[in-house]
C-alpha cells in the first residue's frame, strides 16, 4: 500500500455514505425533434427557431473512482411553428442517472481525477408534459394533451460531455442529451415516429467538502480521490 493510501486508510473514519456528494445546476437550449418541426437537419435555423431554454439540477455521489450515480429534475418549454400550427409544450422530467467518467476509467485505480475530463451518461425515468396545438389562422385550439392533468411517459435520456475541475470545490461542464421519450403526443400531433429532444447545456457542479475526526477537514483536490488529503 502506497504510505498516503495508508495514511488514509488509518485516518479516515467517516463511513462512505457520507463521501464524495455533489449537486450541479445546468441551463442551456432544449431542441424538438418531432412531427411538427421543420429545421431537423439545419442547426443554424433549428436553434433560433425551434429551441427553448431549460434548466435541470441533480444530486449525485461518486460511487467508484470513475463512476457516479445522480437524481436528476429537468424543467422546460417547447414551441414550433410549421405551416398552419403553432405548438406549444411545458414539460418536467425526472430520472435516475449513471455517469462514467471516460477519461479516468482506463487508468483506474490511480485514484485521482484529471483537470479535464470526458464522460458518458444514461438515464432512465418520467416525463409530465402539457401540449397544445393552435391554427394561427384562426386561432382555434386543435389538439390538447394534458389539459386537466399532464401527460406522463417514460424518457431515456443518454448523453456526452467534458468537464473541467476548476478547483476541488468547482467543475464546470459542457454535454450534450438525447431524450427519448415514449410517446408522440409530445407536440400533441400523433403520426408514427416517437418525438425526441436534444438538450445543449452548460453545468456548473458543486463538490462538498469532506468533514474528517480529531479536528481536520479533508479537502481532496478532486471530488472522488481521498489520497491527496491535507491535514
Amino acid at each position: 500500500m502506497r504510505p498516503h493510501s495508508q495514511r488514509w486508510s488509518k485516518l479516515y473514519h467517516t463511513p462512505e455514505i457520507y463521501r464524495d456528494w455533489m449537486f450541479s445546476l445546468t441551463g442551456g437550449t432544449i431542441l424538438y425533434y418531432g412531427g411538427l418541426s421543420n429545421y431537423d437537419l439545419d442547426p443554424l435555423k433549428k436553434i433560433p427557431n425551434e429551441s427553448n431554454f431549460s434548466y435541470s439540477a441533480s444530486v449525485g455521489k461518486w460511487v467508484r473512482p470513475y463512476l457516479a450515480m445522480r437524481i436528476n429534475f429537468q424543467k422546460g418549454k417547447l414551441h414550433s411553428l410549421k405551416s398552419s400550427y403553432d405548438m406549444n409544450s411545458e414539460y418536467n422530467e425526472y430520472t435516475a442517472q449513471l455517469m462514467v467518467n471516460v477519461t479516468d476509467f482506463f487508468n483506474y485505480p490511480a485514484g485521482y481525477q484529471r483537470k479535464f475530463y470526458s464522460y458518458v451518461f444514461l438515464g432512465y425515468g418520467l416525463i409530465d408534459f402539457h401540449s397544445s396545438v393552435y391554427n394561427t389562422n384562426t386561432g382555434d385550439l386543435i389538439k390538447e394533451w394534458g389539459a386537466d392533468k399532464m401527460i406522463t411517459e417514460w424518457v431515456i435520456p443518454a448523453g456526452i460531455g467534458v468537464a473541467y475541475n476548476f478547483n476541488q470545490n468547482f467543475t464546470f461542464a459542457f454535454d450534450a442529451t438525447y431524450h427519448y421519450i415514449n410517446t408522440d403526443k409530445l407536440d400533441a400531433r400523433v403520426n408514427n415516429s416517437k418525438d425526441f429532444l436534444l438538450y445543449l447545456a452548460l453545468n456548473v457542479t458543486y463538490n462538498f467538502n469532506l468533514k474528517q475526526i480529531n479536528g481536520y477537514i479533508v479537502r481532496p483536490k478532486s471530488r472522488r480521490s481521498l489520497k491527496w488529503a491535507k491535514f
